[in-house]
């Protein structure tokens, strides 16, 4: 027999697991996501703003993606 202590604490302990399987699904699918997309766009706009040749767009591009990405704590 569960007695209303018991009771209570299982609904306690569904909404802590309930919160941190929705946070834990943000922290790793949704967050990396938008972090990637924004720096792909940040990355685009500093390499077209450069007035070099394409080998050099291409690195620059590369450079900024991967520091947006290290500073947003995405990649080390």
């Amino acid at each position: 027999m569960i007695t209303n202590i018991q009771k209570w604490f299982l609904i306690m302990a569904l909404w802590v697991f309930m919160i941190f399987s929705v946070f834990a699904f943000y922290w790793l699918l949704i967050r990396p996501a938008r972090v990637r997309v924004m720096c792909a766009e940040k990355a685009k706009k500093i390499s077209l703003e450069t007035k070099s040749g394409l080998l050099n767009t291409l690195e620059i591009n590369r450079a900024v993606y991967s520091d947006c990405l290290r500073c947003s704590g995405i990649e080390k």
